[in-house]
């Protein structure tokens, strides 16, 4: 079930939330995440937030006042460098201030954690990995 309201569960705003923070997407992919749920759910049942996610192109830190909520996604450290493997797929860099594993260390938690891409290719079905 698509959680998007606080204290939810991972599938919804926190998974795609820290998504963003990893790196392992960008705004314009939240963008078109909240294009993605308007366009599955019944319109009465979303939150106001995920109307104004479709256009915003603001910081991270604005993206929590629009939401009204800080959102948390409770994961394991090895699933936590599994969404940073999802990043480093995509070709995107890590940066040693960012994370204290390597590429290669976020690579091989994803492998080991299959249920990480398995929810990020159900979040993000327009992504290509």
């Amino acid at each position: 079930m698509l959680r998007l309201e606080k204290n939810s569960e991972a599938i919804g705003i926190n998974f795609v939330y820290y998504c963003l923070l990893s790196g392992a997407i960008n705004m314009n992919e939240v963008n078109r995440w909240a294009e993605k749920v308007i366009g599955e759910n019944e319109v009465s049942d979303l939150p106001d937030y995920i109307f104004d996610l479709i256009d915003f192109k603001g910081e991270v830190t604005e993206l929590r006042r629009l939401i009204g909520l800080f959102p948390s996604w409770e994961c394991t450290k090895a699933q936590d460098r599994a969404i940073y493997g999802i990043r480093v797929r995509r070709g995107r860099k890590l940066r040693k201030d960012d994370v204290s594993f390597n590429e290669e260390q976020a690579l091989e938690a994803l492998k080991k954690h299959p249920e990480i891409e398995k929810l990020f290719r159900e979040t993000f079905p327009f992504i290509d990995l």
